[in-house]
């Protein structure tokens, strides 16, 4: 018998203005010729929240993520993170970048497309106090 674990949330981050505007004219929203940042702070607080758990489950604030995809390769690496915002720039690049994501109860999936790479199978996993005395610490 096969089990298929199902996604708590799915959702897409980005670090590109998606503000939007209604336009009258049209009866529609359209993209805002000005964007103030509410976007982007409303898409980390909505990340934040769906996260929450997979964060508060994890005691010593330090991350793995594998397979990130940059120019010509594919990375995996340990970084720290209490924050929301540091958990993201652990996820991503220093770039423009979109990041679909699948949030498990203990792990994050993810795909992230920069101007290095469309894509990428991008796992985040916390790192377990064992894992940490044993990869990280030293």
């Amino acid at each position: 018998m096969t089990t298929i674990e199902i996604a708590t949330s799915i959702g897409v981050l980005t670090n590109q203005c998606t503000c939007q505007s209604y336009n009258e004219d049209l009866d529609d929203f359209q993209p805002a010729p000005e964007c103030w940042g509410d976007c982007w702070r409303d898409q980390v607080e909505e990340f934040e929240m769906i996260t929450k758990d997979l964060r508060d489950s994890n005691e010593t604030y330090w991350w793995r993520v594998d397979n990130l995809r940059l120019w010509n390769r594919e990375v995996s690496g340990y970084f720290q993170a209490e924050k929301i915002s540091d958990l993201i720039a652990g996820m991503t690049v220093n770039s423009e970048w979109i990041l679909r994501y699948s949030v498990f109860t203990d792990r994050i999936e993810y795909s992230l497309s920069h101007h290095d790479a469309m894509g990428s199978n991008s796992v985040l996993r916390g790192v377990t106090e064992e894992e940490y005395e044993d990869k990280v610490r030293y």
